[in-house]
């Protein structure tokens, strides 16, 4: 019986451990694309204005 209760408590640790860690991955995976989309959205924004600029469009007549 003891032996049983040992193993039992052992597997339930390396199974709370995995999780722990597949939770700690997939927080570190979640930030990475987090960070990607925000860098995809700053490239995006000077590209827009530069290229927007570069065309040549304007608002309204200039005096």
């Amino acid at each position: 019986m003891t032996h049983h209760l040992l193993v039992h408590a052992l597997t339930m640790a390396q199974e709370l451990e995995a999780k722990g860690f597949l939770g700690t991955v997939g927080k570190i995976a979640a930030a990475t694309v987090v960070f990607f989309i925000a860098i995809g959205l700053v490239i995006g924004l000077l590209l827009g204005y530069f290229i927007g600029r570069s065309v040549g469009r304007r608002q309204g007549p200039r005096a």
